[in-house]
């Protein structure tokens, strides 16, 4: 009896103990709790306080604040309060990794909001596209502009070019001509699946084209003006400069890139000549360079052929910030070659306005082989045609443009600034109507240009913000530039992230990427 007794009472103690344990355990865990909730109240608070800060920044960088050069080693903004918190807004260029300067086009972006003594960062990766070409009068708006005919053959296309910080825009892909004849505008290609916008003279034939387009009329008659005049003297270019690099080797792969696109079946080695360009304006008669040829553009190029101008197997590669400028007076035939950034890759974006080439009189352009270029071509008076498994990344206006083979033109929108397919754009008046001066317009010389937009705007300059002085304005602060940001966690892009679990739900049913159900 007494035995039951005692182990009773040691029931009773363990029960006790353990009721005791889990009353201090909740205890305990409620005043944590306090604690855990306040933390993450602070926390979202916080992230809701930084991507109002990103918001800030890209305000800052869509206005002509003098955001490259107004900040303390990258800090644009320091302990600005919004709402209950305090941010601060750091920007470093994205292709140094430095501080941005006057040349900074791309930047990354960071964010740090601090509530409650909780810190947040917020990430991005920007890019600026700065609006300084209101009027358009060159035609960029189109992938394709001529003068009398568009042929796409084969299994040729024209296409939105995916790497361009504006390819999910939803303006159309526009080809545009001044001609009016029947057929002057044929697709025959069965892989032109992306709808072209087709733009033409009102008095047009009906039958202008050979497929079905979404046609446009041009409100007044626009001309194809000459392009710019070339530079009247520079310094004599020559290609056998003092920096010369020879290197002799070629793998397997390059050697076989060769016989494939020359037919050259020898078995042999190639050398492979690097010349480096410095800023600056040359001329030289024709411009021949063959297999193994490398041209390093540095800085601000401007070259003039007065003749002839041929690439055979080689690349034209422009260092970051550099820009190339080409007026060609006569033939040009680029085989199997490269001009554009270090990065051939089409997935490489480049602003294809840092590469002009001019066609100067009635010439002959082919581009064929196995061929990238990534650049603005104007030559009003000349045909051009696309052949092989040619690529033009940015667009083209001639007198004619045909495509045939694999070739393929892809638009960067980045170049649509406004003009004469945009009838609310500055080059047309109150009634819709182009303005007389714009029609008469006979060349794409700076001081022409100016003086039009002097008399058609009556020479009133948007003024900045600091001329209005610290007082509160009537308008809110013009936002010119466009700005295209990509929000990144876990220095991943976050669009991507969520486009591959969307991709894996279609797939696999499930929202794990490796397609595993839980």
């Amino acid at each position: 009896m007494h035995e039951r007794r005692g182990i009773a009472l040691m029931l009773v103690m363990v029960a006790i103990l353990v009721t005791g344990t889990m009353s201090i355990a909740y205890f305990g865990s409620t005043d944590n709790s306090v604690a855990i909730g306040t933390n993450i109240e602070s926390a979202a608070r916080a992230r809701a306080v930084a991507e109002s800060g990103l918001e800030v920044a890209i305000a800052i960088l869509e206005t002509d604040t003098q955001w490259q050069t107004e900040h303390i080693d990258g800090i644009l903004v320091s302990e600005l309060q919004i709402g209950e918190g305090i941010i601060s807004i750091s920007i470093v260029d994205a292709n140094t990794e430095l501080p941005p300067t006057e040349e900074t086009s791309e930047v990354e972006i960071t964010i740090t909001s601090t509530v409650n003594q909780v810190t947040q960062k917020t990430q991005a990766f920007a890019t600026i596209i700065p609006n300084e070409e209101e009027y358009d009068f060159d035609f960029s708006e189109f992938a394709i502009f001529t003068t009398s005919s568009i042929e796409i053959d084969d299994f040729a296309s024209v296409q939105l070019w995916q790497s361009s910080p504006l390819s999910l825009q939803s303006n159309p892909l526009r080809i545009g001509t001044l001609a009016t004849g029947p057929l002057s505008i044929e697709i025959n290609s069965p892989i032109q699946y992306s709808p072209l916008e087709l733009h033409t003279p009102s008095n047009a034939s009906s039958m202008i084209s050979s497929a079905s387009v979404d046609r446009h009329n041009f409100a007044g008659e626009p001309t194809l003006p000459a392009p710019p005049t070339a530079p009247l003297s520079g310094s004599l270019l020559s290609l056998s400069s003092p920096q010369t690099e020879n290197n002799a080797s070629h793998s397997g792969f390059s050697d076989w890139i060769q016989n494939f696109a020359f037919g050259n079946r020898r078995n042999h080695k190639t050398t492979n000549n690097i010349t480096l360009i410095q800023a600056g304006t040359y001329d030289i008669e024709t411009l021949h360079l063959n297999v193994g040829n490398t041209i390093e553009i540095q800085g601000d190029v401007t070259v003039n052929v007065q003749e002839d101008f041929s690439l055979l197997g080689t690349k034209i590669v422009l260092a970051d910030n550099a820009t190339l400028t080409m007026h060609i007076g006569g033939d040009v035939n680029i085989s199997s070659s490269y001009i554009g950034n270090e990065n051939q890759s089409h997935q490489s974006w480049m602003d294809p306005s840092k590469v002009q080439l001019f066609g100067h009189g009635i010439n002959d352009w082919e581009i064929d082989g196995i061929t990238t270029i990534k650049a603005e071509i104007y030559a009003p008076q000349c045909e051009v045609s696309f052949e092989g498994i040619s690529t033009l990344c940015g667009r083209i206006a001639a007198d004619e443009v045909s495509m045939e083979d694999a070739s393929r033109l892809l638009y960067d929108p980045t170049l649509d600034n406004g003009g004469y397919a945009d009838h609310s754009s500055p080059l047309y008046d109150d009634n819709g109507q182009l303005f007389s001066e714009i029609e008469n317009m006979t060349e794409l010389n700076a001081n022409l240009i100016n003086s039009i937009i002097a008399s058609i705007s009556g020479d009133q300059e948007y003024s900045s913000a600091a001329t209005h002085g610290s007082h509160w304005r009537d308008e809110p602060t013009a936002r010119p530039n466009d700005v295209i940001f990509i929000l990144m966690m876990f220095a991943a892009d976050t669009h991507r992230w969520e486009e591959l679990v969307r991709q894996a739900c279609r797939e696999h049913g499930t929202l794990l990427a490796g397609g595993f159900k839980q």
